[in-house]
């Protein structure tokens, strides 16, 4: 924000050049057209009523003040730094990017089997590094382990290979893959099957009547 900042001042102060060059070299014109702007505004305020007039002046004094209170914030607030000093470094003072940081984690966590996708988010702080990762693992891995390889690869990233010092235990998010969606199997309609007629060789048969003949 501090280029916003910078951009506003740059605006203000090409204006009030402007304004003041015009102003000392033709004081005349500018004071009867201020003279006139003011008459004309003296007579729309006086023809409102009076709540009139007082609601419109608490908004606009609301609108300027909440304007000039976020500039204020925007100057006060400190940037988020881009590059963190590096604690080890003996003879000078060496710092390294953030995005480096990221960087390296992104590619080392990644290199972990079961891990699909990495996004670091790295912060400095007055005792260190911050560190947040959101992994995405895939289907079936073991999440505890899998947290425990990544915290220990974070660690090794940032203390051992960077030289830096860790403000609190890296923290990790993880996110598995859900397992893919096995299509249902069609119900299949049960055909019930007649039991068959037993058949008894012992038993006497009937014998069909014979018709008359002719």
């Amino acid at each position: 924000m501090n280029g916003v900042n910078r951009a506003i001042i740059v605006i203000l102060l090409l204006i009030a050049i402007v304004l003041c060059s015009v102003s000392l070299v033709l004081p005349l014109p500018v004071l009867d057209a201020v003279a006139q702007q003011s008459d004309a505004l003296l007579e729309f305020l006086d023809s409102l009523q009076w709540y009139a007039r007082v609601g419109l002046g608490i908004l606009f004094a609301v609108a300027l003040d909440i304007v000039l209170i976020l500039l204020i914030l925007l100057e006060v607030r400190r940037p988020k730094p881009k590059a963190i000093r590096i604690e080890n470094a003996s003879g000078g003072e060496v710092q390294i990017s953030i995005a480096s940081i990221t960087d390296r984690l992104r590619y080392e966590v990644d290199q972990l089997s079961g891990i699909l996708h990495v996004k670091p988010q790295v912060s400095a702080k007055r005792k260190g590094v911050v560190i947040e990762l959101d992994v995405e693992t895939a289907a079936g891995t073991q999440v505890p382990e899998k947290a425990e390889q990544v915290m220990r690869a974070a660690r090794q990233v940032v203390e051992e290979r960077m030289g830096l010092k860790l403000a609190r235990p890296p923290k990790v998010n993880m996110h598995a893959v859900p397992y893919p969606k096995t299509p249902k199997s069609s119900t299949r309609a049960r055909v019930k099957e007649e039991p068959p007629i037993a058949s008894y060789p012992d038993a006497p048969q009937e014998e069909l009547p014979t018709l008359p003949e002719d």
